[in-house]
């Protein structure tokens, strides 16, 4: 153990950020990404929680 009897990594710091909820920057909801081909064989990526929300970023 470290000085002060305190551990060196904070373990209650990383729990709260792996429990924390991820939210899409642009519409707050729950990201859902999907990855579309288009037909020249080039690939995008398309925000299914934007759409649904009514909002349409361009990734």
């Amino acid at each position: 153990m470290a000085k002060g009897g305190k551990s060196k990594t904070d373990v209650s710091a990383r729990q709260q950020l792996k429990n924390q909820v991820l939210t899409c920057r642009y519409c707050g909801r729950k990201p859902e990404v999907v990855k579309v081909l288009t037909t020249g064989g080039k690939a995008q990526m398309y925000r299914k929680c934007c759409v649904a929300a009514g909002v349409s970023p361009s990734l």
